[in-house]
């Protein structure tokens, strides 16, 4: 047993690490892996790292950044899959792992788990929410259209349009299943509110549509971005896709769901003829009202006029009253007349020129007198005038304080300048101002 050791062939720790690593690599090439995938990162490498695992054992998974971008299935906590890829070691750590290139749902199962998992978190979200959702255009100008290029759906779509409403149609090619479909629609939905950069019209509405298929050939209709993408667009969104018992999560964020792409066209646009017909039934029931609204309004008119007596009847008592106004003030204008033409003559006899010429001098002569009676009134008030004038000045003058001083009298101030009339207003030391009538002015002391 010791020999043996003994002879064994010395290796280091790398060596060894590279020896376990080809014996693995060589033994385990390609595999499929089934198991249920539990801690994921996604560092921003772009890198996945996740743990697969079943009731008794775990295996590490890596995905490298260009498979992952292209992986139709992403790995999510607690999504049960097959793994297909090339087992591995990593010798730093001593660890063996796979290195994934696809990966598969295991079973329909898995596929509705995920499904049911990704829709009540999208919904606790309120993406579903019909109060986020808006009414579609009932008469658009531009249809945009999210489907495959080729085959019977995008060809019923156009058709559709074309028999009830013929409009633009804009058609965006997308592939509807595979890896690269989530991104393509997701792209087109983003593209379409961008097309009026370029000159072309912005579709009034939008409609995503495909075929019927199994839930995995949907599967890209029920991705988180899509269903992201759709809930943010500001053009609205009819979604069609597969048959009227297919679902995704597309049909619940979409504005509204069509069973077929054919019933998405007859939702998106009303029928022209339909509404052509609509419109001349309208006019004629319009035109109908009017004419009968009109014979309403001259049966009316009848009866109303019908009450009411003739213009005749009416201008006939008036004019009558006018024509006996008009007959009396003719009479009354020749009566007065007469009576001021005679009234004239009366007095043009009185009016004899040699008794105007006495009337005429008997006033002068009663004028003359006035006046010199006039005159003499004046001059005897003016002398009684002149003689309380002056009576006034001489009476004035006698009062006046100058020549009050001149009979020997002084008048006394005190220090403010001011008279002073009783000696019991005065003060020992006071000083007081003496005026005489020649303005001379003495200052006296009393002590």
């Amino acid at each position: 047993m010791n020999s043996t050791i003994k002879n064994t062939l010395e290796l280091s720790v790398s060596e060894l690490s590279d020896s376990i690593k080809g014996l693995i690599e060589d033994n385990f090439e390609y595999v499929r892996v089934r198991g249920e995938i539990g801690r994921v990162s996604k560092p921003n490498s772009g890198h996945i790292y996740f743990d697969l695992k079943d009731n008794d054992s775990v295996i590490s998974g890596i995905i490298w950044k260009g498979n992952a971008l292209k992986l139709e299935i992403k790995p999510e906590e607690g999504l049960e899959v097959i793994c297909i890829g090339k087992v591995t070691t990593y010798k730093g750590q001593s660890k063996y792992q796979i290195i994934v290139d696809k990966i598969e749902l295991a079973g329909i199962g898995a596929l509705m788990a995920l499904l049911e998992k990704r829709k009540k978190n999208l919904q606790g979200e309120g993406l579903f929410s019909d109060s986020c959702k808006t009414n579609i255009p009932y008469l658009p100008k531009t249809i945009g259209v999210i489907t495959s290029p080729s085959g019977a759906v995008i060809r019923d779509i156009i058709h559709r349009i074309e028999e009830r409403f013929p409009l633009e149609v804009i058609v965006w090619p997308v592939r509807v299943q595979g890896e690269t479909c989530p991104e393509e629609v997701i792209d087109a939905i983003e593209g379409f509110h961008l097309v009026d950069q370029s000159n072309i019209s912005r579709p009034d509405v939008i409609i995503v549509a495909r075929g019927g298929g199994s839930l995995e050939d949907l599967w890209g209709f029920n991705d988180e971005g899509v269903v992201r993408a759709a809930f943010n667009s500001k053009i609205p969104i009819i979604s069609a896709i597969g048959h009227e018992t297919d679902n995704t999560l597309l049909d619940l964020v979409a504005d509204m769901r069509a069973p077929t792409p054919t019933a998405a066209a007859e939702k998106a646009v009303p029928v022209k003829a339909d509404l052509l017909s609509n419109l001349n039934d309208l006019g004629l029931r319009l035109k109908s009202s009017i004419h009968r609204k009109m014979r309403e309004k001259i049966e009316k008119s009848k009866i109303i006029s019908s009450t009411f007596p003739s213009i005749l009847k009416i201008i006939q008592f008036p004019e009558q009253r006018i024509n006996n106004i008009n007959l009396r003030l003719r009479l009354s204008l020749r009566s007065t007349l007469e009576h001021s033409n005679q009234k004239f003559m009366g007095i043009s006899k009185l009016l004899r020129k040699d008794l105007l010429s006495i009337k005429s001098d008997n006033n002068d002569k009663s004028l003359e007198l006035n006046s010199q009676l006039l005159e003499a009134k004046f001059q005897s008030f003016l002398k009684s005038s002149k003689n309380r004038l002056n009576l006034s000045t001489g009476i004035l003058m006698a009062l006046s304080h100058e020549n009050v001083l001149k009979r020997g009298f002084a008048i006394i101030k005190d220090g403010n300048n001011k008279l002073v009339r009783s000696s019991k207003s005065l003060e020992k030391n006071q000083r007081l101002k003496v005026f005489f009538s020649d303005n001379d002015i003495i200052d006296v002391d009393i002590n």
